[in-house]
């Protein structure tokens, strides 16, 4: 078991950042979206799944970008779209108790990496995208 420890705290600590790149890019889309207190979107977001459901598909729909997305942006959207694809893909391939998920989740996260780098970058290059700056 002490094998494991190692790996089980690298897991949670990856846990941590995916959950602290999730409030940044709330907060700087929220900013960029012109919202008078981004800031309480950055916090509360990822302390509550509703409140981030109802940024995503409600709040966040009706106002166009004032600027283009920073690199700090683009690169937290690219963890957090990996961290959530490592989330389902880890959940898929390895048992169901938390120590075997904080192992699998790192490695599914990298694997997803190249992956979400890719959507991110389409989706923001696009003509008429996230980055077009209507």
């Amino acid at each position: 078991m002490s094998l494991l420890t190692p790996a089980v705290a690298f897991g949670a600590a990856l846990v941590l950042f995916v959950w602290l790149a999730s409030g940044v890019w709330v907060n700087s889309d929220a900013h960029a979206r012109g919202s008078d207190h981004p800031a309480v979107w950055g916090v509360f977001a990822p302390l509550s799944g509703i409140v981030l459901f109802y940024y995503l598909l409600w709040w966040r729909r009706g106002r166009p970008r004032e600027y283009p997305p920073s690199r700090l942006e683009r690169a937290t959207a690219v963890v957090v779209l990996a961290g959530l694809g490592g989330l389902v893909a880890g959940g898929l391939v390895s048992p169901p108790d938390p120590v075997s998920q904080l192992t699998t989740w790192p490695v599914a996260f990298a694997c997803c990496l190249p992956v979400a780098y890719w959507v991110v970058k389409r989706r923001f290059d696009a003509p008429g995208g996230e980055g077009a700056g209507r």
